[in-house]
């Protein structure tokens, strides 16, 4: 059983897990499920919103949608 499953059954009100086991789990957790990192993001417009003409806007804003024809 993994630390994440204990937590899991915890949560879901499972009484049967002691706080010999919950103590454990909290101090293995972190070895076996290993907290996840955000990507950084280097991003920046290729041009400022007032470049775009309106055709342009429009066509952006109709990508966004999702298609009803299906």
């Amino acid at each position: 059983i993994t630390p994440l499953a204990i937590f899991t059954r915890i949560m879901q009100g499972d009484e049967t897990i002691t706080d010999r086991q919950f103590d454990a789990a909290k101090v293995a957790a972190p070895y076996m499920h290993p907290k996840l990192s955000g990507l950084p993001l280097a991003a920046s417009p290729r041009k400022a919103l007032e470049d775009y003409s309106d055709e342009e806007l429009a066509a952006l804003a109709q990508a966004g949608q999702p298609d009803s024809t299906k």
